[in-house]
């Protein structure tokens, strides 16, 4: 995960002595864990929406096990590589702060890395391969793509990757799932773009030129606005190739293109980090509401 050439950051003298408790929430940080769980949850729910019911207990339990140490293995190593840049930018998270070494991080990393290809293994020949390419997305997007132009492609190519893997897991695979792909990739495209708006002057200041901070804040806004609104587009005319139902997916697009529209008028109405963070939480339940609608209404 790279040398130690940087050195270790120390305890921020300005922060208070935490209590235990306090502590050890602090700690926990470094998996990252409202969207490790986040994920988690995305599993569960796509699960029941592939099956159609309740999928089999001990096949779910080790996707949802496997999905949390591939998450938690992506946030720790987030933390390792931007320990630099978060001791300047978000000196409370854990690694920066110096309340996790980064030998710590690295050994915790591993382990959830041994833990999560173990766990793939019992998932079949295909849910193994899905689960290491959205492993693989994350790790190559933490310890390098994050700073280039190429930024995005992690999240192209991993968002319509979990679906994928759900499905071909469970053995209820389709063919009109390859559908998915650009409808995915584009939400990726979207998701980074208003994902990385928000931190964008602290990052670029600090070396950061990830493809948002070449664009700039605003195009990077509407570009992300564009390309989920492109992938709405999308679904929609693939109707006559996929054959919806249509007590899924309309309601679900109906939803999909007002959280769109909200996240907008958040944007324009009140500017500023609560309605970059709003309008980013708006478009993460369109992207699930349609991904949902999508899903659950392919008939072929």
């Amino acid at each position: 995960m790279g040398s130690n050439a940087i050195p270790l950051p120390q305890p921020l003298p300005g922060l208070p002595a935490p209590g235990r408790a306090h502590r050890v929430l602090r700690v926990v940080r470094v998996i990252h864990p409202f969207p490790t769980l986040l994920n988690v949850a995305a599993v569960a729910g796509l699960a029941f929406v592939a099956t159609r019911g309740m999928p089999p207990a001990g096949l779910l339990a080790r996707m949802l096990a496997m999905m949390f140490c591939a998450q938690a293995t992506i946030g720790v190593v987030n933390d390792y590589y931007d320990r630099t840049l978060d001791a300047a930018t978000k000196p409370w998270k854990p690694v920066a702060s110096g309340l996790v070494s980064p030998r710590v991080a690295v050994a915790l990393a591993l382990v959830l890395f041994a833990a999560t290809v173990a766990l793939a293994a019992t998932l079949g020949t295909a849910g193994l391969l899905l689960a290491l390419l959205g492993l693989a997305c994350g790790l190559a997007y933490d310890a390098r793509l994050k700073r280039t132009m190429f930024s995005v492609v992690p999240y192209m190519i991993a968002i319509p990757t979990l679906p994928l893997w759900v499905w071909a897991t469970l053995g209820v695979w389709r063919a009109a799932l390859w559908w998915l792909l650009p409808i995915g990739a584009l939400i990726g495209v979207a998701l980074h773009l208003q994902n990385t708006v928000a931190d964008i002057d602290g990052d670029a200041a600090h070396g950061v030129r990830g493809l948002a901070h070449r664009l700039g804040a605003r195009r990077s806004m509407l570009l992300g606005w564009a390309s989920f609104a492109a992938a709405l587009a999308i679904s929609g005319a693939q109707a006559p190739l996929v054959s919806y139902d249509g007590r899924w997916y309309a309601p679900a697009a109906g939803v999909a293109a007002l959280c769109l529209l909200a996240s907008i008028a958040a944007y324009r109405v009140r500017r500023g980090a609560f309605a970059l963070q709003l309008g980013f939480g708006l478009l993460g339940i369109a992207s699930a509401v349609l991904a949902v609608g999508w899903l659950g209404g392919v008939t072929r």
